[in-house]
């Protein structure tokens, strides 16, 4: 019977809750600031696993619905034997280092259904630009001729998508080439396994957000309910010990859900009402640009909700799990008296992790090539795990020797002596700053990197500024070329570059072909060989640019031979004799900045699937494609780093307040709260800010190992790190005044009674 009489207290123990309880004792505890930083971290908990829940169902469901518009555009060949409905071809073309694709369509029949996304078939000379494209290159209104309108959204991967349809003008067709799929329509049955247009190229599938998802924000909520958990547990209110007697572990853990309910609920309700709204409204992700449809959201509006909830419960459940036991007083096993000693070492390994780390970071930048590649990033990762305790240990050291010695301030003092007995607290704190912030330092710098291809050819390009482009289309006859010809500037000089069995019957290497004139253009000419074939080295006097840029064409040894008469200035119709010899692709030198879009128009208005580019496009254009990826990287730290630093804040204050009552006696003297935010200012903020500064140069000196020896072309992560250390140490300022406040409000001063 006494024993159902204790299971009937603690039950109405649990029905009255803890505020029913009249004992003062209890009622000055339920005031216990810790127990608000407490309440605090379990809000900050459910939010963040909010926003983890909202990101995965976002990640899916978009993903969900790319595939869907990608597969409705894409065309179904039609069978052998069977008459297409509509040719299609599929070219590609660039702005600012951005590939997209220019897809080229012409019905075969009237009947035929346009693309998903158009009204109609455009005309002959018409193109359907992406509104995304108009927005970023405003030149695309005219570059593919007339423009019909805009793709409509059904018919784009996301609205953030560049992509044209256009139709070739008359006298110009789609079908006939090696190239052109006749089709039966429009609409796969599934999406394919590689992009199968070029605007996908460089897409990410979703695992790899999915992964990001759970290192930047899995984790950080993970450690957000650990902390919680952990949080002042063996010093906190003591009633569920008291009460415990006979409860068993069942009684425990409805203490706990107890405790954790409503702030784990009001965090799941503050960060789930916005993100809801947003289902609703669309979004455009910061840092990477990437707009996110609200009609894409749209299975959210009932997903999220449900998911939101499970995950409240999950959290409730595990906070219950995690909670530790506190036993009744005089439970625990006796145990011998402690006697006085002297104070531990410290523990050697992190200083054992720190020295191997940073040995295998020198090993690897000395290395380099990928060996040394995957060395630095295992020293990397021992120094981030050996550095937080050290920084701890030096942020003590630092506020033991200004708070040691000559000094009359008891703020500074108490302070001081506080900070240096514990640097495992701001080992913790600190953690964000390195465990976060140091990798993400490290990914921009490798992953902007661009590869010695790309890193020439980027140089190339910059030199050129585009005044040298190389024009290349399917086969088509002279009268074709010299309209092209006709169509470019008077200004521009043609250059043809040939086989060399066409040109000398030998089969040798490919042969440029022009007027002494142009060739000229390219740089000083030793000769003008008219008779047969020379190699360029033996024609031009030095190496240029521009001769440089015959072999990023993948054209390598070039030869050269005029033809035509030699002068400064060649007429019209030489040009036009020279540039429509032969088969092979032409070299246009423009002769001002707005060449290139010249040249665009008249290959598109004259010559069949053209095709204009810049020598080394390909290789800059991968490069940066791969180096926008470092946005996305960059976006989830930020967001897991911010969580971490207001965890490594939370644990810090709850640690302070913890040594709150200490301050009773020598806080009656001084009057109000400057007291107690001076001691908060010597016991978080000056050392705080030594740890976030040496954890900041730590990181920088990485990352510019990195850079130096590794990844010479990355980009510089000193306005991460700038950035990354004001956050942080905005997050240990707030903490630091909180602290004060909180200390003052909630310690019952000591003071002088009678006379």
């Amino acid at each position: 019977m006494s024993r159902l009489w204790r299971r009937a207290a603690i039950a109405k123990v649990h029905t009255t809750g803890p505020r029913a309880s009249a004992d003062p004792a209890d009622a000055a505890r339920r005031h216990d600031p810790r127990l608000t930083v407490r309440a605090l971290c379990l809000v900050l908990t459910a939010m963040a696993a909010a926003l983890l829940v909202w990101g995965a169902l976002a990640v899916h469901t978009v993903y969900e619905a790319r595939e869907t518009r990608v597969a409705a555009r894409t065309p179904v060949p039609a069978a052998p034997g069977t008459r297409p409905v509509a040719w299609w071809n599929q070219g590609d073309d660039s702005w600012r280092e951005r590939a997209f694709s220019v897809v080229r369509v012409e019905p075969a029949v009237p009947s035929a259904p346009p693309p998903p996304g158009l009204p109609r078939w455009p005309e002959p000379g018409e193109a359907f630009v992406s509104p995304a494209l108009l927005g970023l290159m405003p030149p695309a209104a005219t570059r593919y001729g007339d423009l019909a309108g805009t793709v409509a959204r059904e018919g784009l991967a996301d609205p953030g998508e560049l992509f044209v349809y256009v139709r070739p003008p008359s006298g110009l067709r789609v079908q006939g080439y090696r190239t052109t799929l006749g089709i039966s329509g429009f609409g796969a049955r599934g999406p394919a396994t590689d992009p199968y247009f070029v605007s996908q190229s460089f897409d990410r599938p979703r695992s790899d957000l999915h992964a990001l998802l759970a290192c930047q924000l899995g984790l950080p909520v993970a450690v957000l309910l650990i902390v919680a958990t952990r949080l002042g547990a063996r010093r906190r209110d003591r009633r569920p010990a008291a009460y415990a007697t006979g409860a068993g572990r069942f009684g425990h853990a409805r203490f706990a859900l107890g405790a954790c309910v409503r702030p784990l609920g009001a965090g799941a309700l503050l960060a789930g009402l916005p993100l809801t709204a947003l289902t609703l409204t669309g979004v455009r992700l910061p840092l990477t640009g990437y707009p996110v449809a609200a009609a894409d959201l749209a299975p959210l509006r009932w997903q999220f909700p449900l998911a939101l909830a499970g995950a409240w419960a999950v959290l409730c459940l595990l906070f219950a799990a995690l909670h530790p036991r506190v036993r009744p007083p005089g439970s625990a096993r006796p145990r011998a008296a402690r006697t006085r000693a002297a104070r531990p070492l410290p523990s050697a390994w992190p200083g054992a992790l720190c020295l191997t780390g940073g040995l295998a970071v020198v090993s690897g930048a000395a290395t380099g090539q990928a060996t040394g590649t995957r060395l630095f990033v295992l020293g990397t990762a021992l120094l981030i795990a050996g550095l937080p305790p050290l920084l701890g240990r030096a942020a003590a050291r630092v506020c033991a020797r200004l708070t040691g010695r000559g000094t009359g301030d008891a703020a500074r003092l108490a302070g001081g002596r506080w900070a240096a007995a514990r640097p495992a607290v701001f080992a913790r704190a600190c953690a964000a700053l390195v465990v976060v912030l140091g990798p993400a330092a490290q990914a921009l710098v490798m992953v902007t990197d661009l590869t010695d291809a790309a890193r020439n050819a980027t140089v190339l390009g910059r030199r050129l500024d585009d005044r040298l482009l190389e024009v290349r289309s399917a086969p088509a006859d002279a009268r074709a070329h010299a309209r092209f010809v006709a169509a470019l500037d008077p200004g521009d000089r043609v250059l043809r570059v040939v086989p060399g069995d066409d040109a000398s019957g030998t089969g040798g290497p490919p042969v440029l072909v022009g007027d002494c004139g142009d060739l000229a253009a390219l740089g000083d000419l030793r000769s003008c060989p008219r008779e047969r074939a020379v190699p360029a080295h033996e024609v031009y006097r030095q190496r240029t640019p521009r001769t440089e840029a015959l072999r990023w064409m993948g054209f390598g040894p070039v030869h050269v031979r005029a033809a035509g008469s030699r002068a400064a200035s060649p007429s019209p119709a030489t040009a036009t004799a020279t540039a429509t010899a032969t088969q092979g692709p032409f070299v246009v030198l423009t002769s001002g900045p707005e060449g290139r879009e010249r040249a665009e128009r008249a290959a598109l208005a004259t010559l069949p699937l053209p095709h204009v580019g810049v020598p080394g496009d390909d290789d800059v254009i991968g490069g940066r494609a791969r180096a926008r990826q470092a946005d996305w990287v960059l976006l989830m730290a930020s967001a897991g780093f911010l969580l971490l630093a207001l965890t490594g804040a939370a644990g810090l204050l709850h640690a302070f307040l913890g040594g709150a009552d200490a301050l009773r006696p020598p806080a009656g003297y001084p009057g109000g709260v400057r007291f107690h935010l001076r001691v908060a200012w010597w016991a978080m903020g000056v050392p705080m800010a030594c740890a976030l500064g040496l954890a900041t140069v730590f990181a920088g000196l990485l990352a510019g190992v990195n850079l130096g020896f590794l990844s010479p072309s990355g980009s510089s992560p000193l306005g991460l790190l700038g950035v990354g250390l004001a956050v942080a140490l905005a997050v240990c300022a707030a903490a630091t005044v909180g602290g004060g406040l909180l200390a003052a409000r909630y310690t019952h001063r000591w003071g002088k009674r009678g006379g």
